[in-house]
């Protein structure tokens, strides 16, 4: 009697490329995926026969020369073989990735489900990555990764390292009021720890709420203040969850932003000028001033480059000597404008360093050249423009 598989041969040998004419192109192409398969003597799982009953099935009718046989070989089907038995692996162990790194490597056979879940973690884990040939997936060796992997693959009887699973344990059994609370400012005992909060905040006079939550990133500190996101600029830069803030100009002028600084004692602040957008420069450096006089800051005030005497650049030249904004930069400097990209060489031998940064209208932000290292010293960078910079509308849009 004539098995599935050699039939399934005899139709694709008979029908050759007219088969794509007489079902679906999908149909037609799994058929001759198959046969493949059977040729080169690998043969189909059992998934694999059943979606091929099941095809040759529902196009017995378009093949009228195998219909009588189709219907004689399927009403009792066998087969030339057992079929291929995929073998089904789940492993979760730590190991080095392909850069040779110590990672948590998840190893799995294809399945659509797990393959979803990865697929999702991928995006609250740190740097998962696939592996070159597909099979294996890598992640970086932290807590959240250990804690985030294991819970998504829990239902997945997953064969885990007893490593990998003592971590779990460990990290899961930790409370987390108790580890917060060491971190607490009140709670901090290191003698570098007090020294430098004690200088900066003056701890012996009232410190207002706003400047303790926002030197929390500076000081890696936690505190219990009541959190307030939104009902002023100053409590939007204070409660900031990272060193960079884009502050909308539409909506807050520069006076407002000096303003806030002063008011969470960010002075001395350290100005950028976008050398991407250079028709601005006049605008900005006259808002600047005014946003400068507005708040009594009239003194100390270092504008570090220079326009071509073009129209504008006169008058952006002009403005700094009307202004007297030429002094050299010292401990005693409140404001210092530069341009991005182009740090004076004397900054690196200088004590002086900013409390705070301003990116005036920048489009690709605070990200590269030599100004961006030397800000990354400051806990606090403001991204002062019309919309956020293009980076960060990237890391939006990639994952919404």
């Amino acid at each position: 009697m004539t098995t599935v598989d050699n039939l399934l041969l005899k139709i694709t040998n008979s029908m050759g490329p007219t088969l794509h004419t007489l079902m679906s192109t999908k149909e037609a192409k799994i058929l001759y995926n198959f046969a493949s398969t059977i040729t080169n003597h690998i043969f189909i799982t059992e998934n694999q026969s059943k979606l091929l009953i099941k095809i040759l099935r529902e196009n017995g009718e378009k093949l009228p020369e195998f219909k009588e046989e189709i219907t004689q070989v399927l009403s009792d089907p066998i087969w030339t073989r057992h079929f291929r038995v995929i073998e089904e692996v789940k492993k979760l162990y730590l190991a080095d990735n392909e850069q040779g790194e110590i990672s948590i490597i998840i190893e799995c056979s294809f399945n659509a489900k797990i393959r979803s879940i990865l697929h999702d973690l991928s995006k609250k884990c740190e740097n998962l990555t696939q592996s070159i040939n597909g099979k294996k997936y890598y992640a970086e060796l932290t807590e959240k990764n250990i804690v985030a992997i294991m819970d998504a693959l829990a239902p997945y009887n997953f064969d885990v390292d007893d490593t990998i699973k003592s971590h779990y344990n460990t990290i899961k059994s930790w409370k987390l009021s108790i580890y917060q609370d060491q971190f607490l400012a009140y709670n901090i005992t290191n003698q570098n720890f007090q020294k430098h909060v004690t200088a900066d905040l003056d701890i012996n006079n009232d410190v207002d709420r706003n400047v303790i939550i926002d030197r929390s990133i500076r000081y890696q500190f936690l505190t219990d203040a009541a959190k307030n996101y939104g009902d002023s600029l100053t409590e939007v830069i204070a409660n900031r969850p990272k060193s960079k803030i884009w502050i909308d100009s539409k909506q807050h002028t520069l006076a407002d932003v000096i303003a806030s600084l002063i008011e969470l004692r960010r002075l001395p602040v350290l100005i950028v000028f976008d050398t991407v957008i250079t028709g601005k420069y006049y605008d900005n450096l006259k808002q600047l001033s005014e946003a400068l006089e507005v708040n009594n800051v009239c003194t100390d005030i270092g504008v570090y480059f220079r326009l071509p005497n073009d129209v504008t650049g006169k008058q952006f030249n002009q403005l700094i000597a009307e202004k007297s904004y030429n002094k050299l930069l010292d401990n005693n400097s409140k404001v210092v404008a530069v341009q991005s990209g182009k740090l004076p060489k004397f900054f690196l031998k200088n004590a002086w360093k900013p409390m705070s940064v301003i990116a005036l209208d920048s489009r690709m932000g605070m990200r590269h050249g030599k100004t961006a290292v030397y800000s990354n010293c400051c806990d606090l960078i403001i991204e002062w423009a019309e919309q956020q910079t293009i980076m960060e509308q990237a890391k939006i849009n990639l994952w919404r």
